[in-house]
């Protein structure tokens, strides 16, 4: 039998308002003539009120209007979208404002992201029933990676339980790693970050210079595939490969790990690149309808 294992990204709640007869509160503001949430007089809650208020409305939002749903002061409103305008999370249309470019952008990353779990599930489940063996998706911020899902027996929980996650990616494991080296394939920029230092080997099999990475980080380049056989731990070999959004955007990773005589790495490479090219299509179908239709807002 299979156990699922997955971190799913924690709620922002709002705090508590007061009681309807304290000023200040949502029903005095609409008594004055305001329709959204109070200011909360920090910086991060200004910026997310502006651009709630232009996501709520279908036209582009004029000044008075952003200041009447965030109830900021109108100088400050216009300083917040001005800023915002200068790094594309919104648009200017003559005298009104509009979602940009960039938040686009971000929302298709992110519900990329999100779908990792939904979309994954199934192939993350079938991959384990062919293998037995621990099969994961994880997905990845500037500073570590993160494990999203996954399926294992029995008879792998003690393995899973000293898992490690999340891995930084200043770790020193990080480079001997298969989903390092997927991940280093599309990110020139970090290898070059990386490369400031030696590489520090955890076993006797691990690459320990960076001319042995970069042979191969060339290989994954070209394969698509990375396999390492007990170069992060002995006893323990381990196959990945790349998931992405439908802008062909790397978005997290799908892998296999198990025990050296047990799993051929080498052979569950074709089944796991056959998953991670459906999900891909899965991800093309499911998000191309919702985002076709938020371009065409406030045309």
């Amino acid at each position: 039998m299979a156990h699922e294992s997955s971190v799913w990204p924690g709620a922002f709640r709002r705090r508590p308002e007061g009681s309807l007869s304290e000023p200040g509160t949502r029903a005095a503001a609409t008594k004055r003539g305001h329709s959204g949430p109070m200011d909360d007089h920090t910086v991060t809650g200004r910026v997310i009120a502006v651009l709630d208020a232009v996501a709520a409305q279908r036209t582009p939002a004029s000044l008075a209007e952003l200041t009447r749903r965030t109830t900021i002061p109108k100088p400050t409103v216009r300083r917040i979208a001005h800023d915002l305008v200068r790094r594309r999370l919104l648009d200017r249309c003559g005298h009104r404002y509009r979602l940009g470019s960039r938040l686009l952008d971000l929302g298709m990353r992110a519900a990329a992201q999100q779908g990792l779990h939904r979309i994954g599930t199934p192939h993350v489940q079938d991959l384990f029933a062919r293998t037995g063996e621990i099969v994961w998706i994880n997905t990845f911020t500037e500073s570590a990676l993160t494990l999203v899902g996954t399926a294992f027996g029995a008879n792998r929980a003690q393995d899973v339980r000293r898992g490690g996650w999340p891995l930084p990616i200043d770790s020193p494991a990080f480079p001997n790693t298969a989903v390092g080296r997927v991940l280093m394939a599309r990110r020139p920029d970090l290898v070059e970050h990386l490369r400031a230092r030696p590489p520090a080997p955890l076993t006797r099999y691990a690459a320990g210079s960076w001319a042995r990475l970069d042979a191969a980080i060339d290989v994954v380049r070209d394969t698509g595939i990375a396999v390492e056989r007990e170069q992060c731990l002995l006893g323990y070999s381990c196959v990945a490969t790349g998931l992405h959004a439908p802008d062909g955007e790397l978005v997290g990773m799908i892998g296999i790990t198990g025990r050296v005589g047990s799993f051929d790495a080498h052979r569950a490479a074709r089944p796991l690149r056959s998953a991670a090219l459906e999900i891909d299509r899965a991800f093309a179908v499911a998000h191309a309808a919702p985002f076709a239709e938020i371009a065409t807002i406030g045309r």
